[in-house]
């Protein structure tokens, strides 16, 4: 493979689901995430639908951890935490704390 382009030629399509494309496996995304001890969601609006719905998935006990620069409370989520701030500096944070409880 060479740049864009596979050895036929043609051009390679990313690994990503444009708006409007159905999601694969988000049913087993969803069955994994009802099943989490613990829920890190990190980087995102939760606004992108269907993977944003996935934080829904999560049972009410289990603690749930939102992390971005403009991540607010959201009051429809229980047990979540929401963290203001760049990856790169509050996932350390948060992973530190988690391991000492």
């Amino acid at each position: 493979m060479v740049g864009d382009k596979c050895e036929k030629g043609s051009q390679l399509r990313p690994h990503v689901v444009w708006f409007g494309e159905p999601v694969d496996m988000i049913s087993r995304a969803a069955e994994i995430t009802r099943s989490a001890d613990i829920v890190i969601v990190i980087g995102t609006s939760l606004a992108v639908y269907p993977a944003a719905g996935l934080i829904y998935e999560v049972p009410n006990g289990v603690p749930k951890y939102y992390i971005d620069p403009n991540a607010k409370h959201i009051s429809d989520i229980s047990n979540l935490t929401a963290i203001q701030g760049k990856a790169a500096e509050e996932v350390p944070k948060l992973v530190s704390e988690l391991l000492m409880l």
